[in-house]
């Protein structure tokens, strides 16, 4: 079963990437579970897709569904000539059945509501019930659209080899989430930040091999000398407040007070900072370290209002868990350690890194398109716009002298 699991988690295909510093079954709430959370449990995501596939093809032949006018939010309880056509709007995608039809459409009721949020749920967006701009873009992509964007994640699979191993964490960029599996079943989840669209996360295969509670941070240098050195000019308390030491090129400690800032340039920064473990620390009290060409980790962050957008693509490239003690426990179970030992470790403020025993395989996939152990199908915003590039490679006609592989563009 897992063996199906890792077809889908696994890629070794890498993206250029600058460093960091529809619906089935209809109607239950159930739909609105974590996609991820099937993979574990009944194996080829694959399959499912391509299922999903000639579903969305009999819709499309019928003639897909009704495009909900643009207008102002639709809100509860009001009344929207609208009404009408998002009904049957969501009841061709199966957000609604036919017993769940509500009497009269004059009116956005709460049976209405319920599957406006079931649609919101999976598509990403905050289940609200508002139905505003983001949520008529989503209703409003064309049943072929999302024809090809199952296309595109079908392709996505087939690049993927099979490892056989049963224990791993897996990250779907596009839906935000990070999956602890053990024995080929999901025992975990947390919502996750990450990159933006300036400094995307990249797809790859690692594996974590150590637990940084109480961390520090050693700045890259880019974001020290484009982003920190003008509130450095700005705020002569900078270090102080951000409990940052700075080093020289050679590694030696320099006061910060005795530089002259004003002759500082980004171009020639000719400093290294290194913010100490603590409240304002950008890694937060605990990181995970997972060897790769591209210097991402995973780790804790003090900014935790972030996890409440529903889009959450604001790092710099890291992957932000939004519960990383609960992942640092169910990483060290097998080492012994409970959540008190990992929060007694935390209040020590002592920097301690804790390797694990026997390193814990990292996929980090970017699915845009994924079905769901109740077969509801999920769509996700391409928040790096890379569906398209995959989708124009797809539709080029076949060259039967070109024996490549796909291109290395996600």
């Amino acid at each position: 079963m897992f063996r199906q699991l890792i077809t889908v988690a696994t890629t070794l295909i890498l993206l250029p990437w600058q460093a960091p510093a529809c619906a089935t079954p209809a109607a239950g709430d159930e739909g609105a579970r974590d996609a991820a959370t099937s993979i574990g449990a009944l194996g080829s995501q694959y399959q499912r897709l391509e299922t999903q596939l000639q579903k969305h093809r009999v819709l499309a032949a019928a003639g897909g569904w009704p495009e909900v006018p643009e207008g102002a939010t639709i809100r509860p309880d009001a009344e929207d000539p609208r009404l009408a056509t998002l009904v049957r709007r969501l009841l061709v995608s199966g957000d609604i059945s036919d017993a769940d039809m509500p009497v009269s459409t004059s009116e956005y009721n709460e049976t209405l509501q319920n599957a406006v949020r079931r649609f919101q749920s999976r598509h990403g967006l905050e289940p609200d019930a508002l139905v505003g701009r983001a949520t008529l873009r989503a209703l409003n992509v064309t049943i072929q659209q999302r024809i090809d964007q199952i296309r595109v994640n079908l392709e996505r699979l087939r690049w993927h080899p099979d490892t056989g191993s049963q224990d791993l964490i897996l990250v779907n960029i596009p839906a935000f989430k990070a999956y602890v599996i053990r024995n080929g079943e999901i025992v975990w989840t947390t919502n996750v930040i990450v990159g933006d669209s300036e400094n995307k996360t990249p797809v790859l295969q690692s594996t974590l091999k150590a637990v940084v509670f109480n961390p520090t941070w050693t700045v890259p240098h880019s974001i020290a000398s484009k982003e920190l050195l003008p509130k450095i000019k700005q705020d002569p308390s900078f270090f102080s407040r951000g409990n940052y030491n700075l080093f020289d090129r050679s590694g030696d400690p320099v006061d910060p007070s005795s530089v002259d800032w004003s002759t500082v340039e980004q171009r020639t920064f000719p400093f290294t900072l290194v913010q100490q473990p603590g409240p304002a620390n950008q890694m937060g009290q605990v990181k995970f370290m997972m060897p790769n060409d591209y210097s991402v980790c995973m780790h804790d962050t003090p900014a935790k209002s972030l996890f409440a957008s529903a889009t959450r693509a604001f790092s710099h490239g890291c992957i932000r868990i939004e519960e990383p003690l609960g992942l640092a426990e169910v990483v060290l179970r097998g080492q012994n350690w409970t959540r008190q030992q990992v929060d007694r470790q935390i209040k020590s403020q002592e920097t301690r890194s804790v390797v694990l025993a026997e390193a814990l395989p990292v996929h980090i996939a970017y699915w845009t398109a994924e079905v769901d152990d109740l077969g509801v199908m999920h769509f996700y915003e391409d928040i790096y716009g890379w569906d398209a590039t995959v989708l124009e490679r797809l539709d080029k006609p076949f060259q039967s002298d070109h024996h490549d592989q796909p291109s290395a563009s996600y």
